[in-house]
Order: structure tokens, then sequence, then C-alpha cells
């Protein structure tokens, strides 16, 4: 979404060696204006998809909670109390709700990913959540979930996985960035995907990285459009070989504008997305 917000996934450079799945996965609810990561383990990767899949059909069926009481409830009850032990995976969600002049941001979260509300200007941390071991599949119930209120336009807000990390810590090592307020200033929200897809293939072969997902937006500009989601990642290691195989060349990149979503659904699903406009889900 041009100027409000971005999100990708790329695979980690030991998981394409090794022939593993991409246990990142990134859902964006445009309609009720949620938006989360989750990162599965090696063995099931899958397992964050599922997770997501669930919160999506609970969002289409129940909608939106407004209170840390009502998210709390819903992810117990119909999200984390769904998932199998053995599935474990990291849980990182956001609910914009606009107040006013102000917003309210209910943030969910649970594992070793994190979501950020961080200032575009100076660069500050206003927000973080920490590492915890309350893990879907692992934990029947989500601790942290609390709400942040502000009337602060400068706010911008990151959800990432673990592996995001690594490549943060590789650009400020090697002088490529200057650090949160330098990328801001740069590149507008919409194009820091492009701009870390671009250090990636730059770089290739001169430092390690997990699977990187994440999300950043800036939560006043981003716009409610009705029956419109995108779930992406939690691949299995065949579809990830068929992307590889497929897609990594470059040879298929091309723009799909949303009106065209569904003209390319097969070629969507290969890419590990899926892809919903304009209509709710059934």
């Amino acid at each position: 979404m041009p100027g409000a917000l971005c999100g990708g996934i790329s695979t980690g450079t030991d998981k394409i060696r090794s022939g593993y799945g991409n246990g990142d996965c990134l859902y964006f609810d445009f309609e009720h204006l949620v938006f989360a990561v989750a990162d599965g383990s090696e063995r099931f990767p899958w397992a964050s998809r599922d997770l997501l899949n669930r919160l999506s059909e609970s969002l289409a069926q129940s909608g939106v909670p407004d209170t840390v009481l009502g998210w709390r409830d819903l992810i117990n009850k119909e999200i984390y109390s769904e998932q199998k032990y053995q599935h474990k995976t990291t849980f990182s969600c956001v609910a914009i709700i606009p107040e006013g002049e102000g917003i309210c941001l209910i943030i969910s979260h649970g594992g070793d990913s994190a979501v950020t509300v961080m200032n575009s200007v100076t660069g500050s941390i206003c927000q973080q959540t920490g590492r915890d071991m309350n893990f879907a599949g692992r934990s029947k119930d989500i601790v942290d979930v609390k709400e942040y209120r502000t009337a602060d336009r400068d706010i911008r807000v990151l959800l990432s996985t673990d592996g995001f990390d690594d490549v943060w810590r590789f650009c400020l090592r090697q002088s490529l960035l200057g650090g949160a307020r330098d990328v801001f200033e740069r590149y507008p929200v919409g194009s820091i995907c492009e701009m870390i897809s671009s250090i990636l293939q730059q770089n290739i072969g001169r430092f390690e990285y997990d699977d990187i997902g994440f999300i950043v937006i800036d939560p006043y500009r981003t716009e409610r459009i009705n029956g419109t989601m995108v779930i992406m990642g939690g691949t299995r290691p065949y579809e990830e070989q068929q992307y590889q195989l497929e897609y990594a060349s470059g040879l298929n990149d091309q723009w799909v504008t949303e009106g065209k979503w569904d003209e390319h659904d097969e070629v969507f699903t290969r890419a590990g997305i899926r892809a919903i406009a304009n209509k709710l889900e059934s």
C-alpha cells in the first residue's frame, strides 16, 4: 500500500541449502486492520500458516475485538487452544483501531518474534514486545496482550521474525543503513520491502540469515479495504523447492493489481501466497 504499508519474506540461507520450508508467515487483513507475523519450526514450517488461517477465520466469523480482554479471550479460545503441541510457532499481532485524532494499537505477542512501535523522525522506540516462551502449540494461553494509545502521527509499527534481526545487524555493521531514523528518511514506508530485498540480492554469500519476515506500517495512512486479505509464507519443503525452481530467477516477476488477483490465483499459490480481494471469505 503506497506510502502506508509493505511486507515481505525471504527464505534463510541454510534453509535453501538444506531444502527446508519457510516457517515465516505474514497476515494482512485490510478489512479488519489486523496484521500479524508467525514463525514456525523447521520441522513443521506450515504451523505458522495454520495459526494465521485460523485467526483469519475467527475474525471473519466473529469480527474484531476492541479491548485487550476481548483479544486475549479470542486468542486463547480460538487460536492458541487449537494449535497442536508439535506445531510450535511464534505469534505477534497488531490491531489498529482509529480513535478520533489518534489511534489505539492492540498488540498480542507470544514467542521470539517482535512488535516494535517507533518514532520515524527520531528513531526512538516507543513500545516493544519482549521475548517469552508463550509459543502457540506449547502454551495454551497468551500472556502479553496490551494496548498502546497515541496521537503521534510519526509513529511506525514493525512486526518482525527473528531473521529480520540478522539482516538488520549486517546492515549496521556494514554501514549500509544508519539506523531506523535513516531508513525512514531515505525510503517511503511502501518501498522498505524492496530495499531489504535489494540488500539481500547484492550481498549474496556475505552473511548467513534465518527466514526473514516483516511488515512495516504507517497506522495513520493504512486504509480499510473490505474483503481484502493476504497470507504469505508458512511453506512446506516441496513448496519452497518449487518456488526456488520457478520464481527465484526473477523470470516470473510482475506486478499484479488488486483487481486481477483472482486471475493469478494459481501463480500466487505456487509462490506461497493466498490473496483475497473485494469478497468475504466463505
